[in-house]
Formats: C-alpha cells, structure tokens, sequence
C-alpha cells in the first residue's frame, strides 16, 4: 500500500510524516462551509529516500499488515456483536431473566462488541510498542 504525506522532521535514518486523512466529505470545505478542519496522522517511517523535512514522499507498507488490521478493526468486532446475538438467546434461556430474549441478545452482542473492541485497543498498543508496523519513504516527490 502506498500513501503519500510529508516530512515533518527526521532523525538520523527515521523521519516523522504527516499523513493525510481523506474524509467522507472529500474535506471539499469552500463548498460546503461546514467548517471542518483537515486531518492528518502522524507516523515514523524509515528515510531511504534521505528526505528533509518539509518534502512531499511516497510511503510504503505491506499490504498485508494493512489487510490483518482492517479484518482485525472491522471484522472482529462484527462477528463477537453475531456471536453475541446468537449466544444470547440460550444465556437467557438458561437465566429465566423477566426482560425479554431478544433485548437481552441484542445488549449481550453489544457488550460483546464494545470488550472486543477494547481487546483490540490493547493489541494495537503491543503491537506499536514492538514495530512491528514498518513504514518506509521510498521516494521523494
């Protein structure tokens, strides 16, 4: 996958970029007047290319680390919300609680969702922490 962003600042071999994030309006902000300010993300990559700061580049990651992380953010949550729904039926069945079944699938899938998204948080933490993630700025535009 590649991206385009810019230099912020670099340290021996490593520079910081700004990353732009496109966002659902296409951030087209003179005509819509909605008052947005334009996002960025800031990432560490590694300076091949021997760019300065201030320079736009051309940023590379693997394609299938972006692929596991998406799978991880969007399917995961998705599935334990299913799982949920469906266990929560026969959690009820098996408690004989006075709220109706399907209410009680529906708030056991999303308790379920919202501590998977928490397991989620921490993976991303430990999996930062060990860079495991590399970007890598192979050319300057």
């Amino acid at each position: 996958m590649e991206k385009i962003g810019q230099v912020v600042t670099t340290d021996n071999d490593m520079a910081k970029v700004e990353i732009r994030r496109a966002s659902a309006c296409g951030e087209k902000c003179g005509s819509c007047s909605g008052g947005c300010s334009s996002t960025g993300i800031y990432i560490d990559a590694e300076n091949v290319a021997n760019a300065k700061p201030g320079q736009f580049v051309k940023i590379e990651v693997e394609t299938g680390t972006v692929m596991k992380a998406a799978f991880l953010a969007y399917a995961v949550p998705l599935f334990m919300l299913v799982i949920g729904i469906i266990s929560g039926s026969y959690i009820h069945r098996g408690l004989g609680l006075n709220i109706s079944s399907e209410l009680f699938s529906f708030l056991w899938g999303m308790l379920l969702m919202i501590l998977s998204y928490g397991g989620i948080k921490a993976f991303d933490r430990s999996y930062k922490s060990q860079n495991r993630i590399k970007y890598k700025i192979t050319k300057k535009l």
